[in-house]
C-alpha cells in the first residue's frame, strides 16, 4: 500500500511539474499572424495629341495688342489691333492637346511652366507665351484601380504683339510633366 502511495504521488506530482512546464512555457512567447500589402500602379504616360499655335498673325499699325489661345476650347482671340489671318505658315491656330493613361481612378497632378519664349526663326528677338490649363490640380485618371485610365487637357496661351514686334516665325518649347500624387 505504501508503495502504491508512493506510486500516486509520484505520479501527481509528475503531472504538476508537467503542468508549470507547460504554463512557463505559453508566458514565455506569443506570436501572432501579420498581413503584408502592396499596390502597384501601371506606369504613367503622357501623350501629346497637337502643337501650340498662334496661327499667322499680323501686328497692330501702332500700339499693341495680344493673341490668346484658349486652353478648354482652343478658340483665338486678339485684342489691340492685332489682326489674325486663317491661312499662311503656321495655321491652323490651337491649342496644346495631351492624353494621360496610367492606373484607373488614381490622383496626379498637371504641371506646365507659368511662361517660356519663343525666339525668331535667323534673329535673337524673344515673346514671351503665358500658358493656361484646362485643368486645375488634382486630377483623377477615369477608371478603377486594376484597370487604365485616362484623362485629357488642353494647353492654350497669350502672346503681346506690339507695332514693333519683328516680322518672321517664331518657335520654342516647353515641358509638360505629369505625376501620380
Amino acid at each position: 500500500m505504501k508503495n502504491l502511495r508512493n506510486l500516486v504521488l509520484g505520479m501527481v506530482g509528475a503531472a504538476a511539474a508537467t503542468a508549470m512546464a507547460t504554463t512557463a512555457s505559453a508566458q514565455a512567447s506569443s506570436s501572432q499572424v501579420t498581413n503584408s500589402t502592396a499596390t502597384i500602379f501601371q506606369p504613367i504616360q503622357l501623350t501629346k495629341n497637337t502643337d501650340l499655335s498662334f496661327g499667322t498673325i499680323v501686328r497692330p499699325t501702332s500700339g499693341s495688342g495680344s493673341v490668346t489661345i484658349s486652353s478648354t476650347d482652343g478658340q483665338r482671340t486678339n485684342t489691340g489691333g492685332v489682326a489674325l489671318l486663317n491661312s499662311g505658315p503656321n495655321a491652323p491656330s490651337g491649342r496644346a492637346t495631351y492624353t494621360v493613361s496610367g492606373e484607373g481612378g488614381q490622383s496626379l497632378n498637371v504641371n506646365i511652366p507659368a511662361s517660356f519664349s519663343m525666339t525668331r526663326t535667323g534673329g535673337s528677338e524673344t515673346i514671351t507665351v503665358t500658358l493656361a490649363m484646362s485643368v486645375t490640380n488634382p486630377q483623377l485618371l477615369s477608371g478603377t484601380l486594376g484597370n487604365t485610365g485616362n484623362l485629357t487637357f488642353g494647353v492654350g496661351g497669350s502672346i503681346p504683339v506690339a507695332d514693333n514686334t519683328h516680322s518672321g516665325a517664331y518657335t520654342g518649347t516647353f515641358n509638360v510633366v505629369v505625376a501620380y500624387n
